[in-house]
């Protein structure tokens, strides 16, 4: 079993860095973002992104700064990882950190939350990675609050996203943050902090 493993592991180790090349050839190969659909659909900025060939680039960095891989989002909203790219204990910081790093799962959602409070944020891509992230940032920033920002998934099973937010605020001594759509018309994927944003926007102009 254990030749097996050191055999998987070291296979896995090859196709990571075989993504980290490709990465940082389109990362090189790419141009600053200005605007893209999917950025004005979901209403907002681009913080470090990079576009090629109409994909929008979002890049997956280590605690070091280290460029692993991208997710690329099309213009519909199509988002995918470089196949083999290490994800797990990767993310992508917007901002400075000022006393306080809130930790979210989604580009659009970590988006939102710097633009509506200057807080410096990192987005950990999936439920999967927040507790990997935080304990990152935890590290690295040993005295500064983590906040994690919860996907409240209250139409799937489990609810994966408050679950895995809650168990790693907890692990990191974070305090934890989830959307309240109170008083809104919440539909079914109507979950995080930008989907919160959209509706109370929408809720203003046709009250």
């Amino acid at each position: 079993m254990d030749a097996l493993r050191k055999q998987h592991d070291a296979e896995q180790r090859e196709k990571q860095a075989q993504a980290a090349a490709v990465a940082a050839q389109m990362w090189l190969k790419s141009q600053p973002c200005a605007e893209h659909p999917y950025l004005a659909g979901k209403g907002v900025k681009a913080h470090g992104l990079r576009v090629h060939g109409g994909l929008l680039l979002v890049p997956l960095r280590d605690a070091n700064g280290l460029l692993h891989s991208l997710q690329t989002i099309t213009t519909e909203g199509d988002k995918r990882f470089l196949p083999g790219g290490r994800v797990k204990g990767c993310y992508l910081s917007i901002g400075r950190p000022s006393g306080r790093i809130v930790v979210a799962e989604g580009y659009a959602t970590a988006a939102t939350i710097h633009e509506d409070t200057g807080s410096a944020v990192a987005v950990a891509f999936n439920s999967g990675n927040l507790l990997q992230i935080a304990r990152a940032l935890r590290s690295k920033y040993p005295c500064i609050d983590l906040v994690i920002a919860a996907d409240d998934d209250w139409q799937t099973p489990g609810n994966p996203g408050l679950v895995a937010a809650t168990e790693a605020a907890r692990q990191v001594g974070g305090l934890l943050a989830r959307p309240d759509f109170t008083g809104l018309q919440r539909g079914p994927r109507d979950t995080d902090f930008n989907d919160l944003r959209k509706l109370s926007q929408a809720q203003e102009e046709h009250p």
